[in-house]
């Protein structure tokens, strides 16, 4: 059987993906609902310092405001 719109087939299934409300997507925590765990209230993250590429101290305050992405590296 060859397919005669890919591209138009394409954008109609893309479609549908984008109408459906995010609420219907969105997986809730079962074991918050079952009662195992209970909520935490959000805290602000605490203060640190860390060394960035150029060797200088940078602290988590300077980001303020801002997304800041943290990767934890090792090699074990």
């Amino acid at each position: 059987m060859k397919r005669r719109y890919p591209v138009l087939t394409a954008m109609v299934i893309v479609s549908i993906f984008l109408s459906i409300p995010v609420s219907a997507i969105a997986v809730s925590d079962p074991f918050l609902e079952a009662g195992f765990i209970q909520a935490r209230k959000q805290a602000p993250a605490l203060d640190f310092t860390l060394e960035d590429l150029e060797g200088r101290q940078v602290r988590q305050t300077d980001f303020q405001g801002n997304i800041v992405l943290i990767f934890f590296w090792t090699t074990w």
